[in-house]
């Protein structure tokens, strides 16, 4: 998995602003390319430019970065942008998805997650 990219859904100019200053590459997930297969995205070497949406969820996907660049990378993320964003790798798996199923997908894992430390906190 070469191409170290981030790619970004959801996020506001400002947030883009901290891969800006350092100097990671990154790609804006937009509605026209949503439904795109995530290696598809990860592939084209011209940044997309379609429609501007305001989605509910703030999303990053990490693509080839090490253990250590994603390390500093997540701590980065947290302490500009906060813990709102949903942060996950690509895998060789969740590569041949949509971008769309994926976000469905960490989306459900997420609430499935609150519930179980809901129930746990209960007990």
């Amino acid at each position: 998995m070469a191409n170290k990219m981030i790619l970004a859904y959801g996020l506001e100019q400002k947030d883009l602003e901290v891969f800006k200053m350092s100097n990671i590459e990154y790609k804006v997930i937009t509605t026209k390319i949503f439904h795109d297969k995530i290696e598809d995205i990860i592939e084209r070497s011209a940044k997309e430019e379609g429609d501007k949406s305001l989605p509910k969820e703030k999303v990053i996907l990490f693509n080839g970065f090490s253990d250590d660049e994603l390390d500093k990378i997540i701590k980065l993320v947290r302490a500009t942008i906060g813990r709102s964003p949903i942060l996950a790798v690509v895998t060789d798996t969740s590569k041949k998805w949509t971008f769309g199923y994926l976000v469905e997908h960490l989306i459900e894992e997420r609430e499935w997650y609150k519930k179980m430390q809901e129930e746990k906190g209960s007990n």
